[in-house]
């Protein structure tokens, strides 16, 4: 039996150009582009989750 998928989850996502390159240019070392991207996500999300919770209507963009 294999072992249980990490990121089940799977998204294509499109960028504006130059995205990946300023992701690139601020990665730790050896840090995987997709690490970056999944912490930004969570972030987002736990802020909105938060502003919902106290009342309020998650921001827009």
């Amino acid at each position: 039996m294999g072992r249980k998928m990490l990121w089940p989850e799977k998204h294509t996502l499109k960028l504006r150009e130059g995205a990946t390159a300023r992701i690139d240019a601020v990665l730790r070392d050896g840090e995987p582009r997709l690490d970056l991207i999944r912490e930004a996500i969570e972030k987002e999300v736990a802020l909105r989750e938060k502003t919902i919770a106290k009342g309020k209507k998650a921001p827009t963009t």
